[in-house]
């Protein structure tokens, strides 16, 4: 015997569902995709007889500058062998001898020796203290300093301790252990600040009677290449008379 199958009511039509109605836009609605009229007012189009190539293009697209012309172009490129100019050593940190000074000044120290025959005493190497000179003199003054520069001007003829020849600055050092110092009489002193006050050469004659130190010494130095820059001598070699 055949079984029937169950019959299904009649399908309700949709326009009768609320759930699926179709709302009504609003007047202060706007549609869902932008009218042509809105694309062309947001891309400043409306008036103009120009249109939008290949349809209607996205109004946040925005337009590219142009390239600057060439000449601005090639201006703002660096030339490719440009090179920047470096000054020299010799300009920057001054030198001793030829050689570029190193980080830190040289040291020298003072010590207690004899007692054979004599007391003991505080002693000292000339050499390291002069070395300390060249040095302070070099950086600060901007100097290249020649050691035991044969030095001849106006009658006085001298191994000088240091002395640029072609700045004419330089340095003479005596203390107690420096038997130099019987060369420099109240004369050539004399024409050492003579020398200075015609700007024709600048040289420090730096005694130490007691023992020497770094303070006091570069002190004097500093004070003296004060001095040179108010009264800079004349550049080049002296010519000797």
């Amino acid at each position: 015997m055949k079984k029937k199958l169950p019959v299904l009511s009649k399908p309700t039509p949709a326009a009768s569902q609320r759930e699926l109605a179709v709302k009504p836009v609003t007047a202060g609605g706007k549609p869902e995709f932008p009218t042509r009229k809105a694309m062309y007012t947001k891309a400043g189009l409306i008036g103009g007889a120009t249109m939008l190539a290949g349809g209607v293009a996205s109004a946040g697209d925005a337009k590219a500058p142009p390239p600057p012309p060439p000449q601005q172009q090639q201006a703002a490129k660096p030339a490719p062998n440009d090179k920047a100019v470096m000054p020299s050593p010799e300009t920057t940190a001054g030198t001793v001898d030829g050689q570029a000074l190193a980080k830190t000044a040289p040291k020298f120290k003072v010590y207690r020796d004899g007692g054979g025959i004599g007391p003991a005493e505080d002693m000292w190497d000339v050499a390291e203290v002069e070395a300390f000179i060249n040095w302070t003199m070099a950086k600060e003054g901007k100097l290249n300093i020649k050691t035991n520069y044969k030095f001849e001007y106006e009658g006085v003829s001298f191994d000088i301790d240091g002395f640029d020849p072609e700045k004419n600055v330089g340095y003479e050092y005596v203390d107690k252990l420096d038997y130099d110092k019987d060369y420099f009489t109240k004369e050539v002193k004399a024409k050492f600040d003579k020398w200075m006050k015609e700007k024709k050469a600048a040289i420090l004659y730096l005694e130490i009677k007691k023992n020497p130190d770094t303070a006091t010494i570069k002190g004097k130095v500093l004070k003296f290449l004060a001095a040179v820059k108010k009264k800079t001598p004349a550049a080049g070699k002296l010519a000797a008379k």
